[in-house]
This record gives structure tokens, C-alpha cells and sequence, in this order.
């Protein structure tokens, strides 16, 4: 449940991520990767993918039509970075967050009975559909973002 813990807290960083930016690209590709860490910890908690699978398409499927929505009446605004103290301070509060979901333990049952469900290389082929899925969500959200030519 080691890797559980780790996946929690780069779920955690990554949700605070979302308070240092503004562009919807970028909202995007953060909800594309929170989806596939909470595919991961579902499929490490639950041991079969159909509930990751489930959850994963719901996710993104639901919230991403919204941030192509937003995608589509905003501005292409340059990529420039600008850091403030006060990011830095939200970078170290991050960091300790993940910290600290790194160091839970979770003390659960390992009693399940997936292996009825699905077989050993079913589950990394769900995943790798899932991946597919997001990657041309992903290069839908970047062809949609684009305000010349006859892209849309």
C-alpha cells in the first residue's frame, strides 16, 4: 500500500497545481493526469479495473467538456512564468503535503477475489485503452484550443 500512499500524494500536489495556473490547456492536461492517478489508486485499492475504468471515463468524460468549452472562448495568452513569494510558499506547503500522503499507511484487508473478474493482463489492457482514450482527449483539447486556420 506503499504505492498507494505515493499516488495519493502526487494526487494532492497535483490538485494544488491547479491554484498556480490559469490556462485551460493546462487545467487539462492536470485533469487528465489526476484522472489517471485516481485510475491507479482505484485499481491498486480494488485489484480489477473495471471500477478504475469506469471512474476514469466519468471523469474526464463529465468535467472535460466543460474545459473545452472554457478552451474555446478564451484567448490564446502567451506561456510566460512568473513566480511570486507567495508560490513559493504554496510549492513548500505542496511539497509537504506529499510529504506526508507519501508516509501513510493504509492498513487494509488484501483478501479479494479479482482473479474471478478479470485475469492478470486484463487489467494493464484496460489501462492502456484508458491512456489512449485521455492521450486523444488531450490532442483534442490542443487542436480545439487553436484560433487560426480552419482548425475549427
Amino acid at each position: 500500500m506503499l504505492c498507494v500512499s505515493i499516488l495519493l500524494g502526487f494526487y494532492f500536489f497535483v490538485l494544488i497545481l491547479f491554484s498556480l495556473i490559469s490556462h485551460p490547456v493546462y487545467y487539462c492536461g492536470f485533469l487528465v493526469v489526476n484522472s489517471l492517478i485516481s485510475s491507479l489508486i482505484c485499481y491498486y485499492i480494488f485489484g480489477f479495473s473495471w471500477y478504475s475504468l469506469i471512474f476514469c471515463l466519468i471523469y474526464v468524460g463529465g468535467v472535460y467538456i466543460l474545459f473545452v468549452f472554457v478552451s474555446v472562448h478564451s484567448p490564446n495568452n502567451s506561456f510566460n512564468i512568473y513566480i511570486s513569494l507567495n508560490e513559493i510558499f504554496v510549492i513548500l506547503l505542496v511539497l509537504v503535503f506529499f510529504i506526508f500522503g507519501s508516509i501513510l499507511v493504509y492498513g487494509s484487508l488484501f483478501i479479494e477475489f479479482s482473479s474471478f473478474l478479470c485475469t492478470l493482463f486484463e487489467g494493464n489492457f484496460y489501462i492502456i485503452m484508458c491512456l489512449t482514450l485521455l492521450f486523444g482527449f488531450a490532442l483534442l483539447s490542443i487542436i480545439m484550443s487553436v484560433k487560426f486556420n480552419y482548425y475549427r
